[in-house]
């Protein structure tokens, strides 16, 4: 898999690849009854590929996975105390990590942890940041592999689920 920084000729395949997944996360029992599509949005996107934030996965002239790392979290992130006072510009948050289910197997998902690793020591961030829904727990034992740590759980409504649902905070420090 080469992993690439999006342009906005990729805007509609990417937004394809993330309905798929959306599909495919709302089978999980993790998430609620209902529509579970519309993250990222189509605005996110745009923004993260304008930015230089939306990373993708490309095999066989296809996207198999995805991220984007930028500076946008919930206010919940400031709830909590993390492992190194950082400023907002600092830091980065890690969204969106997602691998096509028929990839899964590969290490596509360590590939793009790297991968962002990598990017925001580039980017000379101090932190990588990321919240994890309860319930989901294969991606939290790849971000512990990578060093990430615990900080705490906190509640966050997101627009896509729509219902306050916990989620734990991860921290990466990089300095």
């Amino acid at each position: 898999m080469n992993i690439v920084q999006a342009a906005m000729e990729n805007l509609t395949e990417i937004m394809s690849f993330y309905d798929v997944m959306c599909h495919v996360l709302g089978q999980q029992s993790f998430l609620p009854d209902g529509d579970k599509g519309g993250f990222p949005s189509k605005e996110m996107v745009k923004e993260a590929i304008e930015s230089g934030c939306q990373f993708i996965g490309i095999e066989n002239d296809q996207i198999v996975a995805a991220y984007i790392l930028n500076h946008d979290c919930d206010s919940a992130y400031h709830t909590v105390r993390w492992h190194i006072e950082a400023r907002e510009d600092e830091t980065v948050i890690l969204h969106a990590l997602r691998v096509l289910p028929e990839y899964g197997g590969r290490g596509y998902s360590r590939q793009l942890v790297e991968h962002a690793i990598q990017t925001a020591r580039t980017w000379e961030q101090k932190t990588i940041r990321l919240d994890c829904i309860v319930g989901n727990d294969i991606p939290v034992k790849v971000y512990q592999s990578f060093g990430f740590e615990y900080i705490d759980t906190v509640n966050i409504t997101y627009e896509d689920i729509g219902v306050p649902m916990q989620f734990r905070l991860y921290e990466l420090v990089l300095v």
